[in-house]
Formats: structure tokens, sequence, C-alpha cells
């Protein structure tokens, strides 16, 4: 784990993965429920950010949600995608970012958006488990789309998709992060589409308390 921020209020569990950081809660839960106060995204891969300013609302599609809503947890769902929050002093944000999103702009969008409402100075983003370079094999395409970010390994590539996103944040403005570094894929108390197609999710979330 890095970044000495994760260990305010930390509470880990085999399945499940908390911290606060001052009023804001973030969680990982493999173990979830859908609640009234819950809202999730239609996710799509897409690069869409939608602001949540009042709750309850109906889900749309978007990979980004930006809230300052006090008591409403904002979550995405995730299996080999990376799960990504933004704590601000007055808003937050969740990301699910695939290659796909991260290629159309995900990241950049959001973080475009959020900086209109927040000093970036004073964001923190915290980096859920995801697919990594020990077991995500990507193809010759992926050459292009994110050239010097790919590893190759005996005549294969690999790409850490956690370890891109963190640069990309980095290089955007955000000066301060912390990654939850396991590997979806070869963690087998944790759900990877790519390992077996499943249905199950993570859930990555935020609540302003």
């Amino acid at each position: 784990m890095r970044g000495e921020n994760l260990r305010e209020g930390k509470e880990a569990k085999e399945l499940s993965y908390s911290f606060r950081l001052g009023n804001k809660l973030v969680k990982i839960e493999r173990n979830w429920r859908s609640h009234p106060k819950l809202y999730i995204p239609i996710q799509k891969h897409t690069n869409r950010v939608i602001l949540l300013s009042t709750f309850p609302a109906p889900p749309v599609i978007a990979d980004a949600v930006i809230t300052n809503l006090r008591g409403v947890t904002v979550g995405v769902k995730t299996a080999d995608c990376v799960p990504v929050v933004l704590l601000g002093e007055e808003y937050v944000a969740v990301i699910h970012v695939g290659w796909k999103g991260l290629a159309s702009g995900i990241i950049e969008k959001t973080v475009s958006r959020f900086a209109q409402l927040q000093d970036l100075k004073k964001t923190f983003a915290f980096l859920g488990p995801s697919a990594k370079a020990c077991c995500y094999e990507v193809g010759e395409e992926f050459k292009n789309l994110f050239p010097g970010k790919l590893i190759e390994r005996e005549g294969k590539l690999y790409m850490d998709l956690q370890n891109v996103v963190n640069e990309e944040l980095k290089h955007l403005g955000v000066p301060s992060t912390g990654l939850y570094e396991r590997c979806t894929i070869c963690s087998n108390d944790l759900p990877s589409y790519r390992r077996d197609r499943t249905e199950e999710r993570l859930l990555t979330s935020v609540t302003i308390l």
C-alpha cells in the first residue's frame, strides 16, 4: 500500500477494505448490497462524467460521478478495471477506468471537471485493485494506444492498468495518491472477468459523512 494517508482510520479484511479521510468514508466491498442512499451509474466504458447535485436520481450512462452531497454514497463496480476515488475538501468523485475509458480520456475529463469545483492541490486519489502486469496480457494494438506504458515479457505484452492510471493522475496535477496494490486476476478472493468471466463485481464507494 502506498500513501501515508491510508493509515487514517484504516480497517482491512480479506474481502473488504475501508478508510476515513476527514469526513470522507471510502470502502471496497465484495459482499455488498444496493441500498436507498447508494448511487451507481450505468457503466459502459465511456468517458462521460456526471455531477450528482440532487438525490434521489435515476442512474444514467456514465463512468464517473462527482458530488458534494452529504450522506449519499456514490460508487463504481469493477472486476479488473481500476476503481478511482478523488477526495477533495468539498467534493468527491468515483471513476470506473478500463482501457477503453482510459484511451478515450475518462481520467482527463473527470480531473478537469473536478478542478473547476475543487482545488486539485488539496485532492487525494485512491486506486483500488485491478488487472496488473503480472497477469494482464494485451494485444499489439495497445502499443499505439499506450506508447511506453507496456511491459514485454517472453514475447508477450502486459499492462499494469493501475500504475498507468496512477501516472496519468499525477501528470494531470493530482499531488497525492494511494494504491491498494492487488491484481484482481491472480487474487482468487477478488472477482475477475478476465480470469473466469464472472458477473460478480467489487463495489468501490465514497460517502461524505
